[in-house]
């Protein structure tokens, strides 16, 4: 009498439990993310007690950006703040995704890239602003840094479905940048434009590197 001693063939399953931002940020990034903190408080004490003839040189204004080539301003004013609540509003925020994005993405995307480009955002929104107008405050780069931060963790994320990565994108999105009341002294407008620029970033990063961006993919397999 014969048996049949033939297995039930089994089916391999992959399934992804790591990806490039599951582990720990590099250990520099706390402490680059702390001295950009420190010296954005500096910077701005020192607008704030500094003689006017010195601190009216920092903030980017339209007539002395493009008039007077005065192209430093669009960078300086990423460091200066109009009070302590302005300070505050924008120092918890740009710490938390300036040490994320270091820790995970390295030191060329923050601090280099991102205030080079934070500079150019001052430098687009400035000049839709009357010749007078002053612009100042980190919010541009706290936007940039976000839009640049949540389209990454979308688009490296895979081990979630689809809808599960956009509700959670949106939602800390809603959260965090859409203002719950109008302020008319807050510029939206460089909000908006950092923002976009952060997802451009994050576009142009993410498909210049997305190979090396799945090696760092980890998956467990089981056999079923």
């Amino acid at each position: 009498m014969e048996f049949n001693t033939v297995q039930p063939q089994l089916i391999e399953e992959k399934r992804l439990i790591g990806t490039m931002i599951t582990g720990k940020p590099s250990a520099y990034a706390f402490a680059i993310a702390t001295l950009t903190i420190i010296a954005m408080v500096l910077m701005t004490v020192f607008y704030w007690i500094a003689p006017v003839a010195w601190a009216d040189f920092l903030p980017a204004v339209n007539s002395q950006v493009y008039q007077h080539s005065q192209t430093w301003r669009i960078f300086t004013a990423t460091f200066i703040h109009a009070d302590l609540e302005h300070l505050l509003s924008n120092m918890y925020m740009l710490w938390i995704f300036s040490y994320f994005v270091c820790g995970y993405f390295g030191f060329s995307m923050f601090p280099i890239l991102s205030f080079f480009l934070a500079g150019l955002v001052n430098a687009i929104a400035v000049k839709t602003y009357a010749p007078d107008i002053e612009l100042l405050g980190a919010s541009g780069l706290v936007y940039l840094l976000g839009g640049l931060w949540l389209t990454l963790y979308f688009l490296i994320q895979r081990q979630y479905s689809i809808m599960n990565r956009l509700i959670r994108v949106t939602g800390i999105a809603a959260v965090i940048f859409i203002p719950s009341t109008f302020v008319p002294t807050t510029s939206y407008r460089t909000h908006a434009i950092g923002f976009a620029f952060g997802i451009g970033m994050a576009l142009f990063y993410f498909f210049k590197n997305k190979n090396m961006i799945r090696a760092y993919e980890v998956y467990k397999i089981n056999y079923v």
